[in-house]
């Protein structure tokens, strides 16, 4: 009988020891904890392993843009402008519209966004807000034909507006504009460039002429509204008037 239960207890041990054995465990106590739950999840050996750095990866990184030189003339800025370029303001959307007007133009006028309607030659000049601002010139004797006409971009977004931290590289953009045009005075429409050429609001702008510097020289800066805004608020003209008249009298300020 004793020799039987110790025959029991031996085959009792061995069978432990061969499931031990064969589960490939050398020892009964390790160094270290064991997440036996874990053990049962498969690892996909095609799947990256997860870390803390993987986070960094998944952040979408912006297309690197080519730096080019701005050009140094009119000629070829508008030009670059048509064949898409990479120049600020020129990648918002699909139309390039390069800016209009003489290159010797005493007085520049600068908006925020072109009319598409400028884009081609057939409907140049036909908009409301062209119409309009011609007629706001004309009060006070000036000639849109003799104004060179630009914007900050020459694309317009989906948006119809142009995004605020946009404004200083196209403030900056606009400022060798104008020192190519060497003009007399400069007409801002909008708060878009105001603050992109004063870093001003607009509505503190009006209250005087500004000055744009241009390389040490100071050009006469008149801001208004825009013709786009007293469409929509006819009410404002009287003060787009005053500011226009304000402008007219600029040589004797």
């Amino acid at each position: 009988m004793g020799d039987r239960a110790e025959t029991a207890a031996l085959a009792a041990v061995e069978s432990l020891t061969c499931w031990w054995t064969l589960a490939g465990v050398d020892s009964a106590v390790g160094d270290e904890t064991v997440n036996w739950l874990a053990a049962d999840e498969v690892t996909d050996p095609a799947k990256p392993a997860v870390t803390a750095n993987n986070s960094a990866a998944n952040v979408p990184v912006a297309p690197q843009v080519p730096f080019i030189p701005w050009p140094n003339d009119i000629a070829t800025l508008r030009q670059m402008v048509r064949d898409g370029a990479p120049l600020p303001g020129n990648d918002l959307g699909p139309v390039h519209i390069p800016p209009i007007g003489a290159e010797n133009s005493a007085i520049v006028i600068i908006s925020d966004l072109p009319d598409l309607a400028d884009a081609d030659e057939a409907t140049a000049g036909t908009s409301a807000v062209h119409i309009l601002l011609e007629r706001m010139l004309a009060a006070i004797g000036i000639n849109i034909s003799d104004c060179y006409r630009t914007w900050l971009a020459t694309t317009v977004p989906a948006t119809g507006e142009l995004p605020d931290h946009t404004l200083p590289e196209l403030g900056q953009y606009m400022r060798h504009q104008i020192g190519l045009i060497k003009p007399t005075s400069v007409i801002l429409l909008g708060s878009s460039a105001c603050k992109a050429l004063l870093d001003a609001d607009l509505m503190n702008a009006r209250a005087e002429l500004r000055n744009v510097n241009d390389d040490g020289r100071n050009i006469a800066a008149l801001t208004t509204f825009h013709p786009r805004t007293l469409i929509a608020r006819p009410a404002m003209k009287a003060q787009a008037w005053r500011d226009l008249q304000m402008f007219a009298k600029r040589d004797a300020l």
